[in-house]
């Protein structure tokens, strides 16, 4: 199992405090609307194996079968 960095997006609908209070991390005063959990190439997750941190796309794109088991790569 491997911690994830994520992304929050800012859009202006968001709550300035919500998300914040989640990661339980100081507020910035900037709306945040969501916290992006995954290897969407526009924001992907982060993971650091030991190796240096690297965005969840690359590393799935980079061996899927391991990644992901070879009935979803299917």
């Amino acid at each position: 199992m491997d911690r994830l960095d994520n992304t929050v997006r800012d859009y202006a609908w968001g709550s300035a405090t919500a998300i914040p209070e989640l990661l339980d991390r100081p507020a910035t005063g900037e709306p945040q609307a969501e916290l992006w959990m995954g290897a969407h190439p526009g924001a992907p997750s982060v993971v650091d194996r030991g190796n240096g941190p690297a965005p969840l796309d690359r590393v799935i794109a980079a061996d899927p079968a391991a990644e992901l088991g070879a009935a979803a790569v299917a």
